[in-house]
């Protein structure tokens, strides 16, 4: 899992994510995610034992990265020198949830996915959540620990560009392959 999940769109976004808000609120937000994801998937796998819809999926993820994208581009000017943002309580709370949200749509009916769900229906369902989720994680907070080096060594200006073209490419190239 974690091989399959390098340079996917949700490790990708990780990495944006990282880019714009603190990395330790973008961490709990990947790994709540990936856990859901990872939850659903052998659940799915044990129980039905078949395939997921992906398409209005990854159309409803494809949405939510060109959003963020332009939520970026449109946070900018202001925030010109701003520190990444970050929050307490609620705030903290409401990032984490929404980059958690993000992620499960992304990975919703995704390789990693699909393969988990294929893995738990030949029955071995907790080998298969815990390999499953400790390599899709992994591979998210790799990303995570990517993006905040990228944000601490370049202009924020710079960042926040890189990661609104990050977020728009992603999600204008999932659409495409899906509306095809």
């Amino acid at each position: 899992m974690f091989v399959a999940e390098l340079g996917d769109k949700t490790q990708l976004a990780a990495a944006g994510f990282a880019t714009r808000y603190q990395a330790r609120l973008v961490a709990a937000g990947v790994v709540v995610g990936y856990v859901a994801v990872s939850s659903i998937s052998v659940l799915i796998g044990a129980v039905a034992g078949a395939a997921f819809p992906t398409r209005a999926v990854n159309i409803a993820a494809a949405l939510v990265f060109i959003i963020v994208g332009f939520a970026t581009l449109r946070a900018g000017d202001p925030d010109a020198g701003a520190p990444k943002q970050s929050g307490s309580g609620r705030a903290a709370v409401g990032v984490a949830g929404s980059i958690a949200l993000a992620i499960v749509l992304a990975e919703l009916g995704d390789k990693t996915m699909l393969a988990t769900i294929s893995l738990a229906a030949s029955g071995e369902t907790v080998a298969t959540w815990i390999g499953a989720t400790a390599g899709i994680t992994s591979a998210g907070l790799l990303g995570v620990v990517f993006g905040d080096a990228i944000a601490r060594r370049m202009p924020l200006q710079v960042v926040r560009l890189g990661a609104a073209a990050l977020f728009l490419s992603i999600g204008l190239l999932v659409l495409t392959v899906e509306l095809r």
